[in-house]
């Protein structure tokens, strides 16, 4: 098995990114694993307390061990999460043809490593899994071991190949006007997708993910998911620069997922339990229900 090297984006959250690294480098192959650091530059704006905190993540970086190498990349200036991201995921998949993901606060369990490069290994040539995910959204109904699902999610860990991540495109007014009559296909869990990519288009946001996102759509791409995750989020926190604050995305991860061959084609009982976490309250349960009962009867693994 190829073993994928590890990049994790960092900025200014020395803390984040200790707990990211201790998590990680206890994990199975961590040690035969090279990684990447890429740690953003200051903001021309930045205050003395943020400079601070820049530099102190930069240390925590270099002092990084555990792993076959550790090699850290120093923005000398502000690009930004979105490209520091897309840059770092084409030049390592370039040289590389794989990678896995993390940002700097996602605490992995000690199988995520394991769990990526064995998914990797195993849909190496299958053209339509084009994303894998570490991060599985709490749920209540029980679902396989992993499934495929067709919106990606980048909060958790993730992993792709070259095969796949050359078809990212970063033009958000084309990939609007692809989408802009099709909202009901593109709007997987909610119309805060559909603003998400309004937002890149009138140039207020500059994301990557949504982008992302709509590619998969547009050449029935999946994602394969763990039923349970392997990583939990601790990002979601007064640092925060691109989300919230919220508790809501908090799971407890599993130690491991083992990784074997199922059929390429979306989970129906998954996408629905991931659209209801994301509709909450309003969700229609009558029609949960009916899903429900019509799943019990379909899939052994019901319990």
């Amino acid at each position: 098995m190829i073993i994928a090297p590890i990049v994790i984006f960092s900025y200014d959250r020395p803390s984040h990114l200790q707990q990211t690294l201790d998590a990680l480098s206890k994990n199975l192959l961590a040690d035969q694993s090279d990684l990447f650091i890429y740690c953003d530059g200051a903001k021309a704006t930045a205050s003395q307390e943020q400079l601070r905190r820049i530099a102190d993540n930069r240390r925590v970086a270099h002092a990084a061990d555990g792993f076959k190498s550790v090699t850290v990349i120093e923005r000398p200036h502000n690009v930004g999460l979105k490209a520091n991201i897309v840059g770092a995921v084409t030049e390592i998949v370039n040289r590389y043809g794989r990678i896995i993901t993390l940002e700097d606060d996602v605490i992995t369990s000690p199988g995520f490593l394991q769990f990526m490069n064995e998914a990797l290994e195993l849909y190496k040539d299958d053209e339509r899994v084009m994303h894998i995910s570490g991060y599985m959204w709490p749920h209540r109904l029980p679902l396989p071991e992993t499934f495929f699902y067709e919106m990606p999610y980048p909060g958790g860990g993730w992993a792709t190949w070259k095969r796949a991540w050359q078809y990212y495109d970063d033009d958000a007014a084309k990939l609007y006007h692809k989408w802009e009559n099709r909202w009901d296909e593109f709007n997987t869990v909610g119309t805060h997708l559909q603003k998400q990519l309004y937002d890149n288009y009138r140039g207020t946001l500059n994301t990557w993910f949504i982008k992302w996102h709509a590619v998969l759509l547009e050449r029935g791409g999946l994602t394969l998911y763990p039923g349970k995750s392997l990583t939990n989020n601790i990002g979601f926190d007064e640092l925060a620069t691109n989300c919230y604050t919220t508790n809501k995305f908090d799971v407890i991860p599993v130690d491991s997922i083992r990784v074997k061959r199922i059929p390429i084609r979306e989970n129906t009982l998954a996408a629905h339990e991931i659209y209801a976490f994301y509709q909450g309250r309003w969700y229609n349960k009558r029609r949960r229900n009916a899903l429900i009962a019509k799943m019990k009867n379909i899939f052994c693994f019901w319990k």
